[in-house]
């Protein structure tokens, strides 16, 4: 009895801490915006570092953030989605200048490239989706950085593409089924790959276009990717 009674403690005390763990991560809001509001005027008119909360629904307009330092906060990538016409010639988050940005909670599809990180803008994509965007789920140029964690990466051109001097980190994501490379990285500064699952790309899981930038990978499982798991397969040797 005496047994049961403290394991039933242990149990609530866990729901407890879980409840606790689950209200720190809610935002702090500083405005909240719903689906039937522009979402760029929005954007251009929340002070530098505001959280700005997305509500559950769907927004059919991408945004551009120059020399931003700003959180973009959806309901989650199943709730909150940005969702590009047919045929669309635009982004769904374009960051560019010296912005600072975090994505965390949304689903982005049908796009042009779901996200874009250029110029020196930092951005961090967390819980995230990037579905159906007719050039890459995230593409990373010029001397941006990226980070990209606990995010799934699913039938666009390319999954994720880095080039031209950028950074990226992606961690514990999931690169599956795009049409040509799950990872393209062209002449990168760095590229860092922890945790991953890419597999069924539709030619290599993993490109890199240029071995003399660091390249480090650990923990990932790259395979069954049509044309090749690593271009080239000296690739391989840096992903143990």
């Amino acid at each position: 009895m005496g047994n049961a009674r403290y394991l039933s403690v242990l149990g609530v005390f866990a729901l407890l801490l879980l409840a606790a763990r689950a209200i720190a991560m809610q935002p702090s809001c500083t405005v909240t915006v719903q689906p039937w509001q522009p979402l760029q005027t929005a954007v251009e008119s929340v002070p530098a570092g505001a959280v700005l909360c997305l509500a559950a629904g769907v927004w059919t307009q991408g945004i551009s953030l120059q020399d931003k330092v700003l959180t973009l906060w959806g309901a989650g990538p199943d709730q909150t989605i940005l969702m590009g016409a047919a045929g669309t010639l635009a982004d769904g988050i374009s960051v560019s200048g010296q912005s600072l940005v975090t994505v965390q909670g949304l689903g982005i599809y049908n796009f042009r490239d779901g996200i874009i990180s250029s110029g020196r803008s930092r951005v961090s994509i967390r819980d995230a989706q990037l579905f159906s965007n007719a050039r890459a789920g995230v593409r990373v140029v010029e001397l941006a950085e990226a980070t990209l964690e606990h995010s799934l990466v699913s039938h666009n051109l390319d999954g994720v593409v880095a080039e031209d001097s950028a950074q990226v980190t992606i961690q514990y994501s999931q690169i599956l089924s795009n049409t040509r490379d799950g990872v393209w990285l062209d002449f990168v500064s760095s590229g860092w790959l922890i945790g991953n699952s890419i597999q069924h790309n539709g030619r290599y899981g993993v490109h890199v276009y240029s071995l003399e930038n660091l390249f480090v990978c650990w923990r990932n499982v790259v395979r069954d990717n049509r044309a090749g798991n690593f271009y080239p397969q000296m690739v391989a040797y840096k992903c143990q």
